[in-house]
């Protein structure tokens, strides 16, 4: 479904620990983000090495009202004026989904405006459109702290997953690896930056999977090998500045290398040379690299959301609900109130 009149839509994401609370106007010259409002909390989980959900889901509902407030406040508009609402219904922290798709269904239901349920991964998968012409048929790699995933995309409709990882995400491997040598939370931030400063060749790392016959991935093995070498030259804290660098470049560079090798394989599956790359860890900068240089050189066409948008966001979700049925709280009440948070939705 398309809608082709101007329409607000105003958008909700809450998976994990961002929330986050975006308007945009869909008209005659296409979709146009109005307001992203983002409510962080690396700082409230950092301490503990990871996400807490209870800890997300509370200051989720802290954030709620204060996200609305600045999108609708950043845009200029009312509640009034919005004739659609997305929201993502999953796949994520049932307590955080609950909170943001909760509040969506709210305003639709007292101002009687159709909500859209949308997959979080779906988000993903179009953010790097927020900006950039559609193409269709894409490979699309989705890149996170909990996803893992390449599909083959024919349209909005038509989503087809075709790899993934078999265990640790990788951006769960950048997090566990960074933990363990006293880094902390989020790990792929850290590590890309101090990566930067290493020599990526430094430590031979394995790439798990290269050369399976499927476009599957795994992660664990790298994880163990980067713990392995961290341990026999000492351990964590005993370590050469110089020697750690090495290490996070190293281990950057192996980890893009399988998902550019995956995604390549994916390509000449389907004979498609239209790649989108998105999720938090789209912004890696050796990620990036990689596949800018496959477009340089070899005719393909990459495409990646903005930094900005890389990170789980409510521009995406609503960028989503545009192309996806909604549902009347008047007219399809039972449906709608049947419409709940889905941690395991799969795409």
């Amino acid at each position: 479904m398309s809608y082709s009149k101007d329409i607000i839509n105003l958008a909700f994401e809450s998976s994990c620990d961002d929330f986050s609370c975006a308007v945009l106007l869909k008209n005659g010259g296409g979709i146009k983000i109005l307001s992203n409002i983002i409510y962080s909390q690396d700082f409230v989980h950092s301490i503990y090495g990871g996400v807490v959900p209870e800890l997300a889901s509370r200051n989720h509902i802290k954030a709620s009202l204060p996200a609305l407030k600045g999108a609708l406040s950043k845009a200029g508009t009312a509640l009034k004026d919005v004739g659609l609402v997305s929201a993502t219904a999953g796949p994520g922290l049932v307590g955080s989904l609950l909170i943001g798709l909760m509040e969506a269904k709210t305003i639709s239901y007292a101002l009687n405006i159709p909500l859209v349920k949308i997959n979080h991964i779906e988000g993903h998968i179009f953010s790097p459109f927020l900006g950039n012409k559609e193409e269709f048929p894409f490979i699309a790699l989705v890149i996170s702290g909990g996803h893992t995933h390449i599909y083959l995309v024919k349209s909005h409709s038509d989503i087809k997953l075709i790899g993934k990882t078999r265990d640790d995400a990788c951006g769960e491997l950048f997090d566990k690896v960074s933990n363990y040598l006293g880094f902390g939370y989020p790990g792929g931030r850290i590590i890309d930056g101090l990566a930067e400063k290493g020599d990526r060749n430094a430590f031979k790392f394995p790439l798990p999977m290269e050369h399976s016959r499927n476009l599957d991935m795994s992660f664990s093995g790298l994880k163990t090998a980067v713990i392995s070498a961290v341990d026999n030259l000492g351990g964590p804290g005993k370590i050469e500045d110089d020697a750690v660098l090495d290490i996070f470049a190293s281990l950057r560079e192996a980890a893009a290398k399988i998902l550019y090798k995956k995604t390549l394989d994916a390509c000449n599956i389907y004979g498609i040379n239209t790649v989108a790359v998105s999720g938090g860890v789209s912004a890696n900068s050796r990620i990036r690299s990689l596949f800018t240089g496959l477009e340089k050189k070899s005719g393909f066409k990459i495409i990646f959301p903005s930094v900005p948008l890389s990170t789980d966001n409510a521009a995406m979700i609503g960028y989503a609900g545009y192309f996806k049925p909604s549902v009347d709280p008047v007219k399809n009440k039972e449906e709608f109130f049947n419409i709940n948070a889905d941690s395991s939705w799969e795409l």
